[in-house]
């Protein structure tokens, strides 16, 4: 934060990246902080159901985690954070 003549400006930075809280064989827990919105929250549970593999998705909205279902024949946990990443980044 900058501060010039009794003004704040605050300085725009990137959302952090998706941090991933728990995982196991088929299944990856992460920590989305845009869940909050219930509009990014229907976009990034909209956009996973899309990720090749994943066969549900179970939303904590008030821990903001997100729990993602997959067929490991089909993908892998690396990819699946990939996307889910790359879906948080679409947000406006």
């Amino acid at each position: 934060m900058t501060v010039r003549s009794g003004l704040r400006l605050f300085v725009e930075r990137d959302p952090p990246p998706v941090t991933v809280v728990a995982s196991a064989n088929d299944e990856v827990t992460v920590n989305v902080l845009e869940l909050i919105c219930r509009t990014c929250y229907e976009h990034i549970v909209a956009g996973c159901h899309d990720i090749e593999g994943v066969a549900s998705v179970d939303v904590d909205r008030s821990q903001r985690l997100l729990t993602i279902h997959f067929d490991s024949s089909l993908t892998t946990r690396a990819r699946v954070v990939a996307a889910v990443d790359d879906l948080v980044a679409t947000i406006p």
